[in-house]
């Protein structure tokens, strides 16, 4: 059973004090006599108490020093956890910098390659009418070349 020092001594220090305040309201001799017994007894249990505390004190100063040092493993590990987080956070940051500038550089090319297919719309627009007419023109064509020929006999021959 581990009796706390402190607790002991403050019960033996109210006792004293209780004792005391008997011994001043008491009137007869008895009651003074008593408090003398109980303040001799009370020296005597210091007395043993101070030699049996620094074996309790030991056993709570290892225990708070154990308490001490799994509060700094518990600070030092949150202080790396912390720096670790800063840095992840520091590496994130220029990512999304990066990726940022890739989105610019895209709708950069977008807006570019858009521009191209309009261009490219308005050409197909102004030779649909061509390529639609295309077999018709090459019939005209044709005809013209035969004519042509016929105009000149000596290069048929």
């Amino acid at each position: 059973m581990d009796i706390n020092p402190w607790t002991v001594r403050n019960a033996k220090e109210e006792e004293v004090e209780e004792m005391d305040g008997n011994a001043e309201v008491a009137e007869d001799a008895e009651a003074a006599e008593e408090v003398e017994e109980i303040e001799e007894v009370d020296g005597n249990a210091e007395t043993v108490e101070d030699t049996e505390e620094p074996d309790l004190m030991d056993t709570n100063a290892g225990a708070v020093a154990e308490g001490v040092d799994r509060l700094v493993e518990a600070i030092n590990s949150a202080v790396a956890t912390i720096e670790d987080l800063r840095r992840e956070n520091a590496e994130l940051k220029q990512q999304g910098q990066a990726l940022q500038s890739d989105i610019s550089r895209l709708e950069e090319e977008r807006v570019a390659l858009r521009s191209e297919r309009d261009q490219l719309q308005d050409i197909y627009n102004d030779n649909v009418l061509l390529i639609d007419n295309k077999a018709e023109i090459l019939d005209k064509v044709e005809a013209m070349l035969q004519r042509l020929n016929s105009l000149n006999p000596e290069k048929n021959e």
